[in-house]
């Protein structure tokens, strides 16, 4: 099983056409808490948005979720030359 499917399209890809660390950083900009519109701010809820389930996602900083994103990316085996934009599909056993 490999984390990161964020928009629930089957797929976990870092970054490219379906990229999943977007729809992150769109939430994190989008929250209202967030007023100052950093890409830092740690929204506190669970949602699909939280990959490494601790209560909250951000986008960049010290807590950040898409670094499960492209550790997962640049990690799997099929990804041989280190694709950013490698997808991940999903498979049900």
């Amino acid at each position: 099983m490999w984390a990161g499917d964020v928009n629930g399209d089957a797929v976990v890809q870092y970054t490219g056409g379906t990229a999943d660390s977007a729809v992150i950083l769109t939430d994190v900009l989008n929250d209202a808490g967030n007023f100052l519109n950093f890409p830092t701010f740690a929204v506190n809820s669970y949602s699909a948005n939280d990959i490494d389930m601790n209560g909250s996602f951000q986008y960049t900083g010290g807590a950040a979720d898409t670094a499960f994103l492209l550790q997962n990316a640049l990690s799997h085996p099929n990804n041989f030359l280190n694709f950013t934009t490698f997808a991940i599909t999903e498979q049900l056993p």
